[in-house]
């Protein structure tokens, strides 16, 4: 939360505020990279990598594609927002190394959405703190 307070005008907070709320709503991954990466901007576009852990399994190949596309590469080999490394993989065998049982799937799904809710709250949190100290 800190890089996007740092790195974002508070109008920007909003408008990624308003596409994760959108994106979890049912919004193509194609739709969102896009969105994010215009609301960044290519100085920014290195915030797509905190990104990663909020992408849900069935997308990360699109995403891991999309940062390779626009540059975000290096040797091979993306990192993400912690500089953890993670090779990147085609589609294809993202999903096969992503291949869970019905169970793990649905656990997977619901701590996703735990995740991205409680991320919301703190943009919307943030967004608002924001507007109140600009209000003053």
């Amino acid at each position: 939360m800190m890089t996007l307070r740092s790195k974002l005008t508070p109008q920007e907070i909003q408008g990624f505020a308003l596409l994760l709320r959108e994106y979890r709503m049912g919004l193509a991954v194609e739709r969102y990279c896009t969105r994010l990466l215009n609301l960044y901007g290519d100085k920014r576009k290195f915030l797509l990598l905190g990104m990663r852990p909020f992408i849900p399994d069935q997308d990360i190949g699109y995403f891991e594609g999309f940062l390779e596309g626009i540059g975000i590469r290096e040797g091979g080999i993306l990192t993400d927002s912690f500089g953890r490394i993670k090779k990147s993989m085609s589609s294809t065998s993202a999903s096969a190394v992503r291949s869970y049982d019905s169970w793990s799937l649905h656990s997977e799904s619901g701590s996703f959405n735990r995740r991205i809710a409680n991320i919301t709250h703190d943009i919307e949190a943030l967004a608002g703190g924001e507007e109140e100290e600009e209000e003053e």
